[in-house]
């Protein structure tokens, strides 16, 4: 007999019927909605990293047991979100391509990914990941920016934007990074937007984007590395809309591209 499956909602109102969605789909034995639940045994589906988030994956993990992470969509975002097994993201490049359902996605948004683009004429673009995600990573979002400025100005004397979450439109980032130096970020999806862009990154943090980033002391030589159209094929594996995870068991999905990773 398998593990228990209960399914946490953590009280987010919006994103309710995505974590039940899940759980129906799965056949988690008990879905528990409210804010700051205790850990009740078990495998757990877990949204976000607010209101008892967190201390519902560690107390899994501590009992031997694995958690799914349910978040906003690597890319097409409020259609997709993404469901990782005990982590946040997927963070490496699978040795091919695993799908084309990553073109479909894309196009569903009008988007495509772009050449690498070679000649760029404006500033670094940093973008904070979310307060509570720097709280999550113990720090705070004024000390990482302050930090990583401090750090991009011992390499070069570029102009510096900060392009802040929380006071930014959804989906407009396009505009703004599409002729950027590089755009730096802890673990931003932005830097997904970016390399989609064929705008190299620099990310501080182990997110989707770390395995094409570069180091800040490279800074000047920024790298355009190949495994792109890899990456995304595997973060569209590993997305889902509330239909298809209400149709299927995409957790078995999900552990199944855990496998994948070198």
């Amino acid at each position: 007999m398998g593990r228990a499956l209960v399914a946490y909602g953590c009280g987010s109102p919006v994103r309710l019927p995505i974590v039940e969605s899940l759980a129906l789909g799965a056949g988690a034995n008990k879905f528990i909605p409210f804010a700051n639940p205790s850990y009740q045994g078990g495998d757990s589906i877990v949204w976000g990293l607010i209101r008892g988030a967190p201390k519902i994956m560690f107390d899994t993990v501590q009992n031997g047991c694995d958690y799914f992470q349910i978040d906003n969509a690597y890319f097409g975002r409020n259609i997709y979100y993404r469901v990782t097994l005990n982590a946040l993201q997927l963070s490496w490049i699978p040795s091919s391509v695993v799908s084309d359902r990553y073109k479909l996605i894309l196009n569903q948004f009008g988007k495509t990914i772009l050449p690498w683009k070679q000649k760029r004429n404006g500033p670094i673009v940093i973008c904070p990941s979310s307060d509570h995600l720097h709280h999550f990573m113990g720090g705070t979002l004024e000390s990482w920016v302050s930090s990583v400025i401090a750090e991009i100005k011992k390499y070069t004397d570029r102009p510096i934007t900060v392009r802040y979450k929380e006071l930014m439109p959804k989906d407009d980032i396009d505009a703004e990074i599409h002729e950027a130096w590089c755009v730096v970020t802890h673990v931003s999806a932005a830097a997904l937007d970016a390399l989609r862009l064929g705008i190299p990154v620099i990310v501080t943090g182990e997110c989707a984007a770390s395995p094409l980033s570069t180091p800040i002391q490279e800074i000047e030589r920024p790298f355009l590395s190949n495994g792109r159209e890899e990456l995304f094929s595997l973060l569209a594996c590993g997305q889902f809309t509330p239909e298809e995870m209400i149709k299927d068991n995409v957790l078995e999905a999900v552990r199944l591209l855990s496998e994948l990773r070198p």
